[in-house]
This record gives C-alpha cells, sequence and structure tokens, in this order.
C-alpha cells in the first residue's frame, strides 16, 4: 500500500491510499464470497460460486464497489497507523479512481498546543480587600429589602415603591417584548436607561406611552441598540417599608442574637465572598496569560464541534421551558446561521482555554488519584443531603464520571497554575471541599482517537 500526505488547511490533510493490486484482487474474491450470499446463484450454496462465474453474472464493477467498501475500513486504520496522525474525527471518504484503486481522504487532525516557556510567565497576587465598615452597611441594607414589607398606597409612584405593571415594547413596528403582570422595585437599575424616571407621577390605573434606547451592548441582542416605544399599564402601586435595624432584624437575618452579631457574620461572609472573588479573578488572569504564551492550531471542524455542543445545550434549555428550536428562532428573527456566528467568537475562545490548560495539566504531570476522585464524590453527594444516592448513582454512569474527573483535573491545574505564576505555595483543597460537576460532558482525547479512528464517512 502506498500512502501520501497533504496539507489542504490548518490541521487538516488529505490522505492519498493506493492499495496493493494484490490486495485489491484478495478483497475482490472476498466481495464475490459476499454478494452470492446475499443474493445466492442457482446451482451454487451461498458463497460457493466460481469467482469467474459471479463476474460474469453481476459484472466487476459491482464486485469492486463491494470490495472498495470491505477494503475501505482497514486501508483507512492502516493509512493513520503509517502516517502516525491523530484525526479529530472519522475523515470524509472520496474514490479518486477505481481502476487502479485510489482512495482520497480528507482528514481533520487533533488540535495542536505548544504551550511554549509557560515556567517563565509571572504574574502579581491580587490582593484581597479589607471588608469596610460600608460593605457591611450595603450588605445589612439588602436584608433589610429582604425582609420589606410592601403596603399597597393610593398615590403616585415614588423611587423604591413595588409596582405591578403589564407592558408592550416595539420597534421598528414590530413587538420586541411583551410582559404581563410583571412585579419589580422602581430604582435606577432598571433598563434601558430612564425607565424608570418615564413611569414616576403614575397611579394605579394609568397608561402612558413612551420611547427609550437600549444601548448597543445590552444583553438581550433582540433589544440591544433599539429604539423602543413602551405601552404601560400601571395595575399596583405599593410602599416599601424596611424593617429597623435592631435585634428583631438580627433573628430574622440568620442565627445572630443581636446586632454587633449579625454584622459579625456579615463580616464573615463578605471576607469570604472577596476571597472567592479575588480567586476567580486570579485564575481568569492566569489562564489569559498561558493562553496568550501559547500558540494553538485547531481544525475548523473542531470549532464546529465546539459550536455544535453549544446549540445543543442551549436547545436543551429551552426545552425545559417549553420552547421548541424552530420556534425560538422564530421569535427572535434569527436564522440558526445567525445564531452559529453569534457564538462563534465565545466558542473559540472557551475551546482554545480548555485546549490549553489541558496541555499545562498533561505537561506538569498532573492526574487525580483514585482516593482524591472517592473523595471528591463523598463530599459532593454529602452536599446534597437527603439526595446524596442519587449523585452516587449518577456516578456510575461512564460519561458523569468522566466529566467530574475533568473538573477535579482543572481544579488542580488551577491551583498548580496559579502558584507557578504568582510564586506562592500551591493551594490545597480542605477535606470537605465540594467542587460542583461541570454543565458539559467532557470527552477525553482517547475518546475522540477512538471515535476518529473509525471508518471514514463517504461523501
Amino acid at each position: 500500500m502506498r500512502v501520501t500526505t497533504e496539507t489542504i488547511a490548518t490541521r487538516e490533510v488529505e490522505l492519498t491510499i493506493e492499495p496493493d493490486q494484490e490486495a485489491v484482487d484478495r478483497a475482490m474474491r472476498k466481495a464475490a464470497q459476499q454478494i452470492t450470499k446475499w443474493r445466492p446463484m442457482a446451482g451454487y450454496r451461498p458463497g460457493k460460486a466460481p469467482y469467474a462465474m459471479v463476474e460474469r453474472v453481476f459484472g466487476r464493477e459491482t464486485i469492486l464497489d463491494e470490495a472498495i467498501r470491505e477494503m475501505a475500513d482497514s486501508l483507512y486504520r492502516d493509512a493513520l497507523a503509517e502516517t502516525k496522525l491523530e484525526p479529530f474525527e472519522p475523515g470524509q471518504l472520496d474514490i479518486e479512481s477505481k481502476d487502479p484503486v485510489v482512495l482520497k481522504v480528507k482528514v481533520s487532525l487533533m488540535p495542536e498546543v505548544d504551550l511554549g516557556d509557560y515556567q517563565a510567565l509571572k504574574m502579581e497576587s491580587v490582593p484581597t480587600p479589607t471588608i469596610s465598615d460600608e460593605m457591611i452597611d450595603k450588605r445589612i441594607e439588602a436584608i433589610r429589602r429582604q425582609h420589606a414589607e410592601y403596603n399597597p398606597v393610593d398615590r403616585p409612584v415614588q423611587m423604591g415603591d413595588q409596582i405591578v405593571t403589564s407592558t408592550i415594547g416595539t420597534a421598528e413596528e414590530k413587538e420586541v417584548l411583551r410582559r404581563e403582570d410583571q412585579t419589580m422595585l422602581l430604582n435606577d437599575s432598571l433598563q434601558p436607561e430612564g425607565y424608570a424616571e418615564a413611569l414616576l407621577g403614575m397611579s394605579s390605573g394609568d397608561e402612558r406611552t413612551f420611547s427609550l434606547h437600549y444601548a448597543d451592548d445590552y444583553a438581550d441582542s433582540n433589544l440591544a441598540g433599539k429604539d423602543v416605544t413602551f405601552q404601560v399599564k400601571l395595575t399596583t402601586v405599593r410602599e416599601t417599608r424596611l424593617p429597623e435595624i435592631d435585634d428583631d432584624l438580627a433573628k430574622m437575618a440568620g442565627d445572630y442574637a443581636t446586632v454587633d452579631e449579625m454584622r459579625a457574620g456579615v463580616a464573615e461572609r463578605l471576607q469570604a465572598e472577596e476571597e472567592r472573588r479575588v480567586r476567580a479573578q486570579e485564575r481568569e488572569a492566569a489562564i489569559d496569560l498561558l493562553v496568550s504564551n501559547a500558540k494553538v492550531e485547531y481544525p475548523e471542524e473542531a470549532l464546529k464541534h465546539e459550536i455544535d455542543g453549544s446549540l445543543a445545550r442551549q436547545q436543551a434549555r429551552l426545552q425545559q421551558y417549553g420552547f421548541t428550536w424552530p420556534n425560538y428562532l422564530k421569535m427572535i428573527g434569527k436564522t440558526e446561521d445567525d445564531m452559529r456566528n453569534d457564538i462563534r467568537e465565545d466558542a473559540e475562545k472557551g475551546m482554545i482555554r480548555r485546549l490549553v490548560i489541558n496541555k499545562f495539566a498533561e505537561a506538569e504531570k498532573l492526574e487525580v488519584s483514585n482516593e482524591e476522585m472517592t473523595n471528591g464524590i463523598g463530599n459532593l453527594a454529602a452536599s446534597y443531603g437527603e439526595h446524596a444516592q442519587q449523585i452516587i448513582d449518577q456516578m456510575r454512569d461512564r460519561r458523569a464520571l468522566l466529566s467530574f474527573y475533568g473538573d477535579m483535573l482543572m481544579e488542580k491545574s488551577m491551583r498548580r497554575l496559579v502558584s507557578l505564576l504568582t510564586g506562592r505555595p500551591e493551594e490545597q483543597p480542605a477535606e470537605d471541599e465540594v467542587l460542583e460537576p461541570g454543565t458539559e460532558e467532557a470527552e477525553t482525547p482517547e475518546d475522540q482517537l477512538d471515535e476518529a479512528s473509525e471508518a471514514p464517512a463517504t461523501e
């Protein structure tokens, strides 16, 4: 067999496979036997008719087509072994010639990552802020709002009131939003900017029409950058009454007897939150630095695979809320190609970051031991209380177990990376630390290679 390769794009090659004529002849004789098993010939037992007779009845081309079909799998695997290529997915087969037999297979290769001299990279530690009285006061105000009372009043609406409205929004003569009996607090955080002010002075039963502009970077792309005309009907106005800051509030807020105990508890929670925020900020900066120093090459099919997965997860979430994918696309006025283009940049960024951190784990020879897995699953199950057995049962599924392994390896990799870049001792996990499983199903490189080495798809 003769095999040649040609690079046709980044991490994509075309294999040209030319089997020996002797191998083709053997395959044709075997194919002839198979054909007569499916379509027995009179006077012969299935699979026992002479080759010449089979060729005369069915034709050489029919036998050759069956032979090529039977040979394709083994020829592809042998070609991969000879060239030492690692495919990302099964290749696309094209029969260039039948006489002599010449096969062309387009193969997308596994992504390739070069971390560069990552051990020379350095970054400053992010200091944890000191918890101030102002931060504590702000959190206690939030606690007061959680325990607020809302009493109906017969007066025009004011800032801080709780209101109930029904709203229709139109842009470019099309309805872009509809909200029935929506309850909200009237404050400056309402979007778009100026919305709260536009409602001031209204009383229960009033209707008002006004237009506002959504910022270009507004989260909902269906509204971002648009001038929207709102038709609002105000049905209820409730005055907000906050509880006093006293020992009664402390008891409502948690296991506190006094205001002083509540302030101390709030300070402790804020400190823990700030430490988590700083840790997340450091990790984000560490990955960004590692990625900026790395060189990553991947086939277009890898990014397509990433986008497919992202869309599949989005469709699954929509189904939970009773939406079908076609109806959702119609509602937001987009095609599936539009959606693919919208998420392409984020999908590419996420894929590259994951490839780089996986390569880092490999370079650092990081693994998760059986003991660590057992402890991790035990801590996770314990955190679910009476539903612990459900978590244990889920982990009997191979994909769920691989996904959790990937999460634990990611956690270990991030600890090592931050330590390496900041020069601090590597953070050690607490014995009872709970690692929540990721939302994505992990797929190991070994899984990918096993699938990709299977028979190529025929165009």
